[in-house]
């Protein structure tokens, strides 16, 4: 299954958050791919790909196989908007950005 989530969080944070929640200290599988903008996790009959693309917004593309509940776990996790002041102070510094969502991409 193939899905998509748009963040606040910059590519790195998100796969950062990517690493706590799918590696050693999260499901324990293990990691087979590493890039500044990608992961591959492999493990229990299965596998989680996610690629980072930057922008105003960080959109992520995950793509996995056995491990769909997981992989919505965390697009519900980083798709989570920050506090209303970071926001705020956020669009002080910049142009505002949109919000975040998810879709799946390919079924």
């Amino acid at each position: 299954m193939r899905y998509g989530v748009v963040t606040e969080l910059t590519p790195r944070q998100a796969l950062e958050q990517a690493l706590a929640d799918f590696g050693s200290g999260g499901l324990g599988l293990q990691i087979t791919s590493q890039t500044n903008l990608g992961l591959v996790f492999q493990g229990g009959g299965g596998y989680i790909a996610i690629t980072a693309q930057p922008g105003a917004t960080t959109t992520l593309e995950l793509e996995t196989r056995e491990w769909d509940y997981a992989v919505q776990q965390f697009m519900a996790r980083v798709h989570r908007r920050r506090p209303w002041w970071r926001r705020w102070w956020q669009r002080k510094r910049q142009s505002p950005s949109r919000p975040g969502s998810f879709t799946i991409l390919h079924d």
